[in-house]
């Protein structure tokens, strides 16, 4: 039996076909210009562009990003940038881990213990998992994000859906990649840590010639996780990247990376005596079984090429295929009975296969108008994803001990019959434009027009068999207003929005009349306003910030008096940060952040109005710092400050804890520069051995805690 069903929302067309065709004619007109053009090419001169120095530096003055043409101080947005020289300090592997240096963001188990995706993170009160990106293109993959292969982690905040589409309302986080450079280069690491993990990593450059290079980067990390019994970890990664015009008007490069993932994954504790009510479990005790697995293999296949023109211009066109392959066999403690002192262990099986095929292009030029300078951006994107779930047939749950548990193990998996196959199709097309207004004044505006179509094959689990489709167009833009007091500050006020249409998350719709991934639901819409002061201070040397915010996520379902469900819902957050980053002398660096922010459900039912959104603390801080007390003798120090968290997101939840509690960690570093070449350096994560929860899952039941004092000792080698 198969049914098909399909949105009623928008009426179904080949817009989309004809849109790709003339995508197309657009694409290629650069193109055919440039074989028109060689001849005046050739006697362009090739301007050096500034490059962020991310491996030297805590502070850097531009985005990677090709939609954002004014420097960070000129742009009215709240961007921040993680640097590899901050990331090599505090030897952060993981995206989590450099997201550390950013306030505003939390962590969460996902959805009961059915997912146990590394990349759940909340940032101003929302989700980012489906808006984390690598060099602008949508990181579909969803095993841990590892470091090995990036120089950068840039974490933009706020409505954004004018810069990628589709998006959720507290902004993205992109990864810029390593790329090959024309110099010869070796570096990598050798490190041990107190929890028994071993991490190699390489980075291999070799120039060609004055115009061509090669690099290579590989990581090997295998070992436990401080605090956790039975808990490993085993990544592999390797990325080659090769780049032919370095330096010239005609630039292209080709990248690939291949990751393999092995891990035994972490199921988490029981929450039972958080509350102060009941003994409190070890925080080391594994509650998997013997046969807990998680295997993930991703390939990234990347070409961007370049083309300077005269006047300024700049045509670039990056082409992207990925694929990630995900089987992950997880068991997790459930519900618990602190009276007879037992808990119920459950399975949580997964295969999923995500992929996806891009092609970007965009040209940024600057030319006057009368008195007026113009900074354009703009660009066609063409995007195909498509997320493949089977599910494995359930078990029943194993009671144990909540104390004491004893070692169990499951029968072999095997298919149930039911999956999910969703696949989104998306054309794209944005124009940007910054005009410089004499020299105290510079207005940026611009919006994107995005067109989709989802279909989403379902077998349900009576294996019913079903089709369901939606498609339709989102509209967002940007506003904003600078005003330069002096050449190094700014003060800004500036308007954002983004949309999330039904199943823009994961691929999944829904024939559920309640559910906001039913095809008949308008996207969720969220705008937010923002008023700040940006300042490079001491020869530019460090960066201040302030930003005072407001976001509104309307178009929420909601269940109405009547019992109805309706988009009537409405959340709102308000908020206001403050950032310094830089080297506040030749000896001193800084990176620090401090944010406070409201949440609160403004329209919902009569049990969650008022309250304020789940894993979203008033108040979180971030500092990191490090002195060189002599050319080799460099100490850092650092502490996180994450405020209590509601769990409960109703006055009638049955969670069986209802917030999370404050906490604070302190790290410390300590380097040593042997030579030129060879540099020691000591890592101590949690000075205190705090004992504190790192992420919790939706239902209270369960949460993953942080991980114990623990040292790594580092060999770093550059030649």
């Amino acid at each position: 039996m198969r049914n098909h069903i399909v949105s009623k929302k928008h009426k179904t067309t080949n817009y989309l076909g004809a849109s790709v065709v003339t995508a197309a004619v657009l694409l290629t007109t650069p193109l055919m210009l440039n074989a028109e053009a060689t001849t005046v090419l050739d006697k362009i001169d090739v301007v050096e562009v500034e490059k962020n120095d991310y491996t030297e530096k805590y502070k850097v003055d531009k985005s990677s990003s090709s939609k954002i043409t004014q420097d960070l101080v000129d742009t009215p947005q709240t961007i921040q940038v993680i640097t590899k020289k901050v990331m090599d300090e505090q030897q952060a592997t993981t995206l989590q881990e450099a997201l550390r240096n950013t306030p505003g963001i939390t962590l969460n188990l996902g959805e009961n213990g059915n997912t146990n995706s590394k990349d759940n993170i909340n940032m101003r009160g929302f989700d980012v998992q489906g808006s984390i990106f690598k060099d602008g293109i949508r990181d579909l993959t969803n095993a841990a994000k590892d470091m090995y292969n990036t120089e950068a982690v840039e974490v933009t905040k706020g409505a954004v859906g004018s810069d990628n589409g589709r998006g959720v309302s507290s902004g993205y986080i992109n990864q810029v990649t390593k790329t090959a450079k024309n110099v010869d280069e070796v570096s990598g690491t050798v490190g041990y840590s107190t929890a028994k993990n071993a991490r190699l990593t390489a980075d291999l450059n070799k120039a060609l010639n004055e115009t061509t290079g090669v690099r290579l980067n590989v990581m090997k990390q295998k070992g436990e996780v401080a605090g956790r019994d039975e808990v490993e970890i085993d990544r592999t990664g390797i990325a080659a990247s090769v780049a032919f015009g370095i330096g010239t008007a005609s630039r292209t490069t080709i990248n690939y990376e291949h990751t393999i993932q092995d891990d035994v994954p972490d199921g988490g504790i029981p929450t039972v005596g958080l509350d102060g009510l009941n003994q409190k479990v070890d925080s080391s005790t594994f509650y998997g079984s013997v046969n807990d697995f998680e295997e993930s293999t991703s390939d990234t296949f990347t070409v961007k090429f370049e083309q300077d023109f005269a006047s300024n211009s700049t045509f670039s066109n990056t082409m992207r295929y990925g694929k990630t392959r995900q089987e992950m066999l997880l068991t997790s403690p459930f519900n618990y009975d602190s009276t007879a002192n037992t808990v119920d262990r459950r399975l949580h099986a997964r295969w999923q296969e995500n992929e996806l095929l891009t092609n970007q292009s965009n040209i940024k030029t600057e030319f006057k108008t009368g008195m007026l300078i113009h900074n354009v951006s703009t660009g066609v994107e063409i995007t195909k994803e498509n997320q493949l779930t089977k599910n494995y047939a359930s078990q029943t749950a194993q009671i144990t001990d909540l104390y004491n548990p004893t070692a169990i193990s499951w029968n072999d998996l095997t298919f149930s019959g039911q999956k999910s196959d969703g696949e989104t199709t998306t054309i794209g097309a944005y124009l940007f434009d910054s005009i410089s207004i004499g020299e105290k004044f510079i207005l940026t505006g611009g919006g994107r027009f995005d067109r989709y179509e989802t279909t989403n094959d379902v077998v349900s689990n009576t294996l019913v068999a079903s089709t369901l489709e939606d498609d339709g167009h989102l509209n967002s833009y940007k506003a904003g207003l600078v005003y330069k007091p002096l050449d190094n500050g700014s003060v800004y006020i500036s308007r954002a929005t983004t949309q999330l249409p039904p199943g823009g998350a994961n691929f999944t719709l829904s024939s559920s009349a309640t559910s906001a991934n039913n095809a008949d639901m308008e996207p969720q819409k969220s705008i937010t306003d923002e008023i700040g002061t940006k300042w490079d201070l001491l020869n530019n040397r460090i960066s201040l910030t302030t930003a005072i915010y407001k976001t509104v996520v309307e178009n929420e379902t909601m269940t109405e008096a009547d019992g109805t469900t309706s988009q009537n819902g409405e959340k709102e957050v308000k908020g206001i940060e403050f950032g310094i980053v830089g080297d506040i002398t030749d000896k001193w660096s800084m990176s620090a952040g401090l944010a406070k922010m409201d949440t609160e459900y403004t329209n919902s039912t009569s049990t969650s109005e008022g309250l304020s959104l789940r894993f979203a603390p008033e108040h979180t801080a971030t500092l990191w710092t490090t002195y060189k007390f002599t050319p080799a003798f460099n100490l850092g120090a650092g502490a996180r400050y994450v405020g209590t968290q509601e769990v409960k997101t109703s006055t009638t939840s049955t969670a069986p804890i209802s917030k999370i509690e404050e906490y604070v960690v302190y790290d410390a570093m300590a380097s040593y520069k042997y030579n030129k070449n060879i540099t020691y350096q000591l890592n101590v994560y949690n000075l205190t051995d705090e004992e504190y929860v790192a992420n919790m899952n939706n239902s209270g039941r369960r949460y993953t805690p942080g991980a114990s004092r623990s040292g790594l000792l580092t060999f770093a080698y550059k030649f």
